[in-house]
């Protein structure tokens, strides 16, 4: 899927912690986390650690915080335009929770039925995607201590190729996925603009 660019469209609904944060700005920090955890997985493999027991922690700490980022800006972003009920932009900002994140995400395919496309390597539904997640959280963004995350699917040590593999797969899904709403949000504005022409519904609001 070609990507687009993202609309100069501000917060909906302002707050200090976050004035003059744009829309289309939002994915600028997951992609940068995600990009510096791969010159991390990089370097894990040019020149490993002594302590290889420790070595991963950085690495899969710094792709959680892409992960984290990553659902937000899809929350606060397009996707918040197909939830039931959008919640407030502060809380989303100040929350570390990704399982509470992911469960928008999971609302949002499933509102639009799109359950069978969100799939990438290693996520074969929401289900393995929610179950993936719950082990993400096991990173404890607060703290200096945290175990790393379970793969049920994984045999032998904790690998932090296959992993980087994984997440970058379901970085680059969540990606796709907020192209893809944004293309559904220019779909559903045509058809509105024009059935207002036509005279079958009230003005869209703008």
């Amino acid at each position: 899927m070609q990507k687009r660019s993202r609309p100069n469209v501000g917060l909906r609904d302002e707050q200090p912690d976050c004035r003059n944060v744009l829309e289309h700005d939002f994915w600028i920090y997951p992609r940068s986390f995600q990009y510096a955890a791969k010159k991390l997985v990089e370097a894990f493999q040019s020149d490993p650690f002594p302590l290889m027991d420790f070595a991963a922690y950085p690495v899969v700490f710094v792709y959680r915080h892409a992960l984290e980022l990553n659902m937000k800006a899809l929350v606060l972003g397009e996707g918040g335009n197909f939830l039931t009920i959008r919640p407030d932009p502060l809380t989303i900002h100040k929350t570390h929770s990704v399982c509470w994140l992911a469960q928008f995400v999971c609302q949002i395919v499933t509102a639009l039925g799109w359950q069978d496309e969100f799939r990438c390597k290693g996520i074969e539904n929401l289900v393995e995607f929610k179950a993936f997640v719950e082990g993400m959280s096991s990173v404890d963004p607060g703290s200096y201590v945290f175990s790393l995350p379970e793969d049920r699917d994984a045999e032998g040590p904790f690998s932090v190729p296959d992993f980087a593999q994984k997440m970058d797969a379901l970085l680059d899904l969540l990606d796709l996925t907020a192209e893809a709403l944004a293309v559904e949000l220019d779909v559903r504005s045509e058809v509105a603009e024009a059935e207002w022409q036509e005279g079958d519904v009230e003005p869209p609001i703008q």
